[in-house]
């Protein structure tokens, strides 16, 4: 006669009863076994299998805690790269580090860990309006060179270049300068000027600086002051300034709202509550 097959569930039961206060007789009437060694072997088996679940478990929830502090600090990275442009930014992408951290693969179960409609509705607003900044600022950073380079005859140098001419410095001052004037700050209209021979051994090129930054080189750099003053104030009246300091107003509302939720979602750790396809034991593994 064939030996009687016990599955996994029915020695865990054997087991459960036994240590409720059920006897060796109790069990083989309620299993039907009759012989004694095999009731002890499925015993010994359903006491080796206890033990291993017990270490597997163990084991998925040290992975699991692993997990969710890869999570946490793959958010945080993600956060601190979340910010709005500084003006007048042309030189450099303000979203690179938190694209960056989009990056990662663990980045596909984040979105998983954080199932917030209006988070990820907000982060993709940043990520378009942000694009849009950079274009209107570069091309804005055109126009005041070429408008410098028509009134004044005047080129644009090279990075590091001594020689008559704007300094790449140029269009950034006057813009930074042009946008805080829009945005109700009247002192960058009124910046301090000073002038003074680039060499002893050529007195002729003088550089101009303005707040100590060189904006320009020339035979008479001082005579440019009032000139860039009057370019700052027209430039933060243009259409396309107002529009830039109302988008940049928008960007920075949308900072603030995305980082308020990463940052409540930090203090409470709400990414806990859900899981991801790279949970250790599958998601929800440590709340059963």
């Amino acid at each position: 006669m064939p030996r009687k097959k016990f599955t996994l569930e029915q020695r865990k039961k054997m087991l459960e009863h036994l240590e409720s206060g059920a006897t060796a007789a109790d069990l083989k009437r309620e299993f039907s076994i009759k012989d004694p060694r095999t009731l002890q072997r499925q015993l010994r088996q359903a006491r080796e299998e206890q033990t291993l679940q017990v270490v597997r478990t163990d084991i998925i929830k040290q992975s699991l805690r692993d997990h969710l502090a890869e999570v946490r600090s793959l958010i945080e990275n993600w956060s601190a790269g979340i910010r709005a442009p500084s003006p007048p930014s042309c030189d450099r992408y303000p979203l690179s580090a938190a694209e960056g951290a989009e990056q990662v693969r663990l980045f596909e179960g984040i979105r998983e860990h954080l199932p917030f409609p209006e988070l990820w509705r907000s982060y993709q607003a940043l990520k378009l309006k942000s694009n849009e900044y950079m274009t209107i600022c570069e091309d804005l950073h055109r126009q005041v060179v070429e408008k410098a380079k028509e009134k004044w005859g005047l080129t644009l140098l090279e990075k590091n270049e001594q020689r008559l001419g704007l300094t790449p410095y140029f269009s950034w001052e006057t813009l930074d300068r042009a946008i805080k004037v829009a945005m109700g700050d009247r002192r960058p209209g009124m910046p301090r000027y000073d002038a003074a021979p680039l060499h002893p051994q050529a007195p002729e090129l003088e550089y101009l600086t303005c707040d100590d930054r060189v904006i320009l080189y020339s035979n008479e750099a001082l005579r440019y002051t009032e000139d860039h003053r009057s370019m700052i104030a027209e430039w933060a009246r243009s259409e396309m300034i107002v529009g830039l300091v109302k988008l940049l107003s928008e960007l920075r509302a949308l900072e603030r709202r995305i980082q308020d939720v990463l940052e409540e979602t930090l203090l409470r750790r709400d990414y806990i509550l859900y899981g991801c396809r790279f949970c250790p034991g599958g998601a929800g593994f440590a709340f059963r």
